[in-house]
């Protein structure tokens, strides 16, 4: 499906409404700036609903926009730092309503957005049943309001990407994001201004990082380290792909940075977890796709920039991985080390006891305290999490949660790598090693649910909408590409034949 001015060919009375619109937004705007006093906070709301106008009638720049301030978080910290109310829900909203204009006005109907609404359905099914049976109801309530909105954004995700020159500027929204997210990161860090919160967007709590150290931890707009870890971890392939194979060197150079900031980021949060799914990304990228000479180059250039940066105390908490494996100190020669492990046992137990539909969604933390009590390895008198997305699933959804879940799971990866193949097989090298690229970024991210919950779990369904949508985004590539060398075969032919 084409991107996607709806405006040229739209009639005139759509185009008079949609200046009508922006005049009413400017003078209200303007007014609101005088009698309120905060021109900075204005003029980037006044910005913030331009753009959302247009993505009314361009839907590509509503599902770009849409990916930027989910991943940056910007509806959140808004509300959080800035007592503004939430722009996420009127936004989808507005992405809706631009879907069926474009539905109505250029009868453009999508393809495979049924198969992920199916999808997210039976999982909203799942999360929906926890409400007849959770023990806080409260709880499994809020997280279905939030699934049901997660679904949508994967379900509108499906839909509007649909071609190759789309799937390329999403690729580059996510890199937009992480840029704002790894440049505020890098540069808190370095120059040690963790008192400046940037806005929402650069916190840094104090916090252990091993023996008697403690030392800032890069939290970005989430507010804790390991889950800013996962989602930056999505970025470094992305960026060093990019750097390698834009054509301009403007990109180039801007690709190469994000990657740098990106894993430096990761570095700052001092994760343990994300350091294990480094390697992991590192061994996948490997052993399905052995590296050229010009992007060993490139390794070798990344990482020997961002060596001359790693902190010390971060080899040192790194070191303590092998403790686990220590016949001297195991899981017991740490107290972080002991509460996963309680954490994990204590899902494990509740996934026995409840194996079919688990005890609720958001209900593992209710329960915690009954079994951490049965195992003893943990002192803390306080609900916990999972810490790990697969034991969450398990303990709180069941069975029926696991299925589901490991479906969906298998489809994304089963769809990039068949759509990786084609691209490849049909020449479309730079597309090809794009979905690569995302592929590895979701083995970062999916790696890193190993050892954290799943408290942020939009970041996983914008993840499953671009997976889900890359099957259509291969077939338009291959398509155009099979036409293009068609029409230039006809060429030749007509001029030889001449």
């Amino acid at each position: 499906m084409n991107s996607n001015n709806v405006i040229a060919s739209s009639p005139s009375w759509l185009i008079l409404a949609f200046l009508v619109i922006a005049i009413l937004i400017g003078g209200a705007l303007g007014y609101a700036t005088v009698e309120i006093g905060k021109p900075v906070l204005l003029i980037a709301g006044a910005i913030a609903l331009i753009l959302a106008v247009v993505s009314i009638f361009n839907s590509e720049v509503g599902l770009l926009m849409l990916i930027v301030i989910t991943y940056v978080r910007l509806s959140d910290i808004l509300i959080r730092y800035h007592g503004l109310p939430s722009i996420a829900k009127p936004f989808i909203a507005l992405l809706l309503v631009g879907i069926f204009l474009r539905w109505f006005l250029k009868r453009e109907s999508p393809k495979g957005w049924i198969q992920s609404a199916i999808l997210v359905g039976a999982y909203g099914l799942v999360v929906f049943a926890s409400l007849f049976y959770a023990a806080d109801f409260q709880r499994a309530q809020e997280a279905f309001s939030d699934y049901f909105k997660d679904g949508i954004i994967t379900v509108i995700i499906v839909v509007l990407l649909q071609t190759g020159a789309t799937f390329k500027r999403v690729i580059w929204a996510l890199l937009a994001a992480g840029f704002f997210l790894g440049t505020i990161g890098v540069y808190q860090y370095l120059t040690r201004t963790f008192d400046n919160n940037y806005y929402g967007f650069g916190q840094a709590p104090l916090q252990h990082i091993v023996g008697e150290e403690n030392s800032n931890r890069i939290s970005g707009p989430i507010g804790d380290p390991n889950f800013f870890a996962q989602i930056m971890l999505v970025i470094v392939p992305l960026g060093l792909n990019r750097m390698v194979y834009e054509k301009k060197t403007v990109l180039k150079v801007l690709a190469g940075w994000i990657a740098i900031a990106a894993l430096l980021t990761v570095i700052f949060t001092y994760s343990r977890g994300a350091f294990l799914a480094l390697l992991l990304m590192a061994f996948v990228m490997f052993l399905y796709r052995p590296l050229k000479f010009t992007e060993v180059l490139v390794g070798i250039l990344l990482i020997t920039i961002v060596i001359r940066f790693v902190p010390n105390p971060y080899l040192e908490r790194i070191s303590t991985i092998q403790d686990i494996f220590s016949n001297q100190y195991g899981v017991r020669g740490e107290v972080s080390f002991r509460g996963r492990a309680s954490e994990a046992l204590a899902a494990w137990l509740m996934f026995a006891d409840h194996p079919i539909l688990g005890v609720g969604v958001q209900n593992y933390p209710i329960y915690y305290q009954y079994y951490s009590r049965q195992l003893g390895l943990d002192p803390r008198l306080e609900a916990r999490s999972a810490h790990s997305l697969y034991l969450q699933i398990a303990a709180e959804t069941g069975l029926l949660g696991i299925i589901v879940f490991g479906t969906i799971l298998w489809l994304m990866f089963r769809n990039i790598r068949i759509a990786w193949r084609r691209l490849e097989q049909a020449g479309a090298t730079d597309y090809a090693g794009m979905v690569f690229s995302f592929a590895i970024g979701v083995v970062g991210y999916m790696s890193a649910s190993l050892f954290i919950h799943g408290a942020y779990p939009r970041y996983f369904w914008i993840l499953a909408g671009v997976a889900l949508a890359i099957p259509h985004v291969a077939e338009n590539v291959i398509l155009l590409r099979r036409d293009a060398l068609t029409k230039k075969g006809g060429r030749i032919g007509r001029i030889s034949g001449g």
